[in-house]
């Protein structure tokens, strides 16, 4: 085994143990310790599973035509579900380990962790919590190279609901199989594509203290440290960040007031120097941000509020990067408790925002501002769409952000929502983390990610769809903008009592400068069957393309998978 493979087979190790000194440090810690065992033990639910099967491609190296070569894979995949809800500790933890052998390529065989964890623990009634967090996947190292299908689209490292890439499966639609068919290495992580795949392992921990000053004002202040490691070491950070928020309480009735300071620093490699064109060359500096907040409303009537904000940004290590104070005043009008429309205007900053809540089904949130001081000034849109029906949930959203994928990596895993709550899981419990063809860099840049997707589920059919589309750009001129983009559908069909089928295919579109271009396509179709409440079957079919230029990235591959997968 080749240097370069032994270390990211050692990483992902360390990084498991790091996970579970992390989760022990919650338990322990948390007075949960202190009740009885029996109700302690129906609080935990504990679910160890195990899959085994075979897959044979007929281009494991995602080679050209003329260069491909076949080979079969033997799999085995063990792994645990923990589930720990109430009392004063929520933990959740889905760990596999995808064990691959190959038949032609005796050599090659590993060992991929997938990871995902966090837990919250609360160990000073109302005041003190811990958060703790942890994934392991497998992703990409640097774009336009040969791409398991596993890392197209959302679910970037298969840890997500994505293990289809493009394709979200949804095996709800078929009694039991949810718990059955962990879809993590079901349909990725097995194309032998030497080093343009690592695994990328992130792990952190913040504590968090929470004081009421009686109905005056109550204060947060958090501490956070989170790091991304990956098997090519060049690509490490350390970040840590600060928080404090002091907001009014309910004896300010009209008035109302709120101030925050946030300090962040991420602690990089700097190996190399950045190449023309090479958006993957480590030999970025260390960034640091900096900023105080605050904010002011009156209010005049029922529909009516008079704003004020203002702040400071003081930040480091950016290339598009313009520190200074900037302020805003404006008013807030809401008519009624479904429509609001906001809008600031002062110096370096002006803002319009629209809430549209008609039903407890529908929420849409609109908002564009101009930031004349920061990490990247200009102008920002944010927006999301939440639509529900009896059958049906829709969903959209865009962001746009300055950020690095090692931030990208760490910062949708705290297991903590903007609100301060749990995160959200999608329609399969899972969490998306951001990942997809892109690879690593050492760069800040500013991203925009949109994405929209419809599932809609009525007696023995399910469907899915989801679309998104994302952009680099590089605060250096020298580097080249990425831009990806795609779309999948997935019918999935119960004809039977016990028995499924599914048939999906999805596309995604990559640019990355210098006439870099390639154009993926992939589409499965499969069955699966659940046996008992503890034993499934799965089979499937799958075939991966890419339409590259230059022509030397192209591929063709097809794919039979077979497998079982059971639970204890």
């Amino acid at each position: 085994m080749d240097p370069v493979r032994r270390k990211a087979a050692r990483l992902p190790l360390r990084r498991v143990a790091s996970a579970g000194s992390l989760v022990s440090g919650l338990l322990l810690g948390s007075p949960c310790w202190a009740q009885d065992a029996g109700e302690l033990l129906q609080e935990w639910r504990i679910t160890p599973r195990l899959s085994a099967g075979a897959t044979y491609s007929d281009n494991i190296r995602l080679a050209p035509a003329d260069e491909a070569e076949g080979d079969l894979v033997l799999q085995v995949d063990p792994g645990v579900s923990i589930r720990k809800q109430g009392g004063r500790l929520n933990l959740r933890l889905d760990y596999t380990a995808q064990g691959l052998l190959y038949a032609n390529n005796s050599d090659a065989g590993k060992i991929n962790n997938n990871l995902l964890a966090f837990g919250t623990a609360e160990l000073y009634q109302d005041h003190l919590f811990v958060d703790a967090y942890g994934s392991i996947s497998q992703v990409p190292v640097t774009s336009g190279g040969r791409v398991d299908a596993g890392n197209l689209g959302l679910g970037g490292g298969g840890i997500s609901g994505g293990a289809l890439g493009l394709i979200n499966w949804n095996p709800g639609v078929l009694p039991g199989a949810t718990d059955l068919f962990n879809p993590v290495g079901m349909f990725g992580n097995i194309a032998l594509t030497g080093n343009d795949q690592t695994t990328a392992a992130n792990f952190g921990i913040s504590p968090s203290w929470r004081q009421n000053f009686g109905d005056w004002a109550k204060a947060l202040l958090r501490y956070r440290y989170n790091d991304s490691g990956y098997g090519q070491s060049e690509f490490d950070s350390q970040t840590q960040s600060v928080t404090f928020n002091l907001d009014s309480g309910r004896r300010f009735s009209r008035l109302g007031w709120s101030l925050a300071y946030s300090y962040q620093q991420q602690d990089g490699q700097q190996n190399g120097d950045v190449q023309e064109g090479e958006n993957n060359n480590p030999g970025g500096g260390n960034t640091q941000q900096e900023s105080v907040f605050g904010q002011l409303s009156y209010k005049l009537s029922n529909a009516w509020k008079l704003l004020a904000q203002g702040g400071y940004d003081n930040n480091t290590g950016y290339t598009d990067n313009q520190n200074g104070p900037y302020w805003g005043l404006g008013a807030a009008w809401t008519p009624s408790r479904f429509y609001s429309l906001t809008g600031l205007y002062g110096l370096n900053f002006n803002k319009v925002a629209v809430q549209w809540n008609p039903s407890p089904r529908t929420a849409l949130q609109i908002s564009r501002s101009y930031q004349g001081v920061g990490t990247s000034p200009g102008v920002y849109w944010n927006g999301s769409l939440n639509y529900k029906t009896r059958y049906s949930v829709w969903s959209a959203s865009y962001t746009q952000e300055v950020t690095t994928v090692q931030q990208l990596l760490g910062s949708n895993l705290t297991g903590l929502g903007p609100d301060g709550q749990p995160a959200a899981l999608n329609d399969q419990g899972q969490i998306i983390i951001p990942g997809g063809s892109l690879g690593l860099t050492n760069q800040s840049f500013l991203r925009k990610f949109f994405t929209a997707g419809v599932t809609y589920q009525r007696g023995r059919n399910a469907l899915g769809f989801n679309a998104f589309s994302e952009s680099r750009e590089f605060q250096d001129a020298n580097l080249n903008n990425e831009d990806s983009y795609g779309a999948g559908a997935l019918w999935t069909w119960r004809f039977a009592p016990r028995t499924a089928s599914f048939l999906g295919m999805g596309w995604e579109h990559d640019d990355l400068g210098d006439d870099q271009q390639n154009d993926y396509w992939v589409s499965v179709i499969g069955l699966a069957r659940v046996f008992s409440p503890d034993l499934g079957g799965l089979i499937s079919y799958r075939y991966y393309q890419n339409d590259a230029d230059p022509s030397d990235q192209g591929f063709r591959e097809n794919r039979l998978n077979a497998r079982l997968s059971m639970k204890f």
